[in-house]
């Protein structure tokens, strides 16, 4: 991805504690997010399973049926790395790819009733540590916090994407 220069608008602020303040945040964002993963890789590994395998059965036990390019986009992964994944989640019996019904050259990932009760699992250690990490945080605090991500993200989404929709 080539860098693209700022906008006029969106100059580096001046103010070193503006500055540091955004430094500090990048921080603690990449430490909870590394953080957070670490113990769902733990609890995945407590069930024979990789992080990404986890992932994996979460997100098909949400939307089942979805194409694997829908799940490759859902789970903002390559192609490639999705297959490998289907593949050995397929081949340990967790899930299965079937032919659309509409286009038979897509095909649909479904959950084998095997899987189903490992995705309960998952869901239930995705909301315990939701619910640790979030202790003490009121629903004002948690909208402020969802505004400036929000923002965050469609900065971030421009600059991957800077041609308009």
């Amino acid at each position: 991805m080539k860098w693209a220069p700022m906008k006029p608008h969106s100059q580096t602020p001046q103010d070193p504690s503006e500055m540091e303040q955004r430094r500090e945040l990048t921080r603690v964002m990449l430490r909870l997010v590394r953080g957070m993963r670490a113990i769902f890789n733990t609890q995945a590994q407590e069930m024979g399973l990789t992080y990404a395998r986890a992932h994996m059965i979460l997100a098909v036990s949400r939307a089942e049926g979805l194409s694997q390019t829908c799940l490759a986009e859902v789970l903002d992964i390559e192609t490639p790395s999705l297959n490998r994944t289907l593949d050995g989640l397929e081949k340990l019996g967790f899930l299965e790819r079937r032919p659309d019904p509409n286009d038979k050259r897509v095909r649909q990932v479904f959950l084998t009733d095997h899987a189903r009760e490992n995705a309960d699992q998952i869901e239930s250690f995705t909301n315990d540590l939701r619910a640790r990490v979030y202790h003490g945080i009121d629903a004002q605090a948690l909208d402020a916090a969802l505004n400036v991500l929000h923002a965050m993200d469609k900065n971030l989404d421009e600059m991957r994407h800077p041609c308009p929709k």
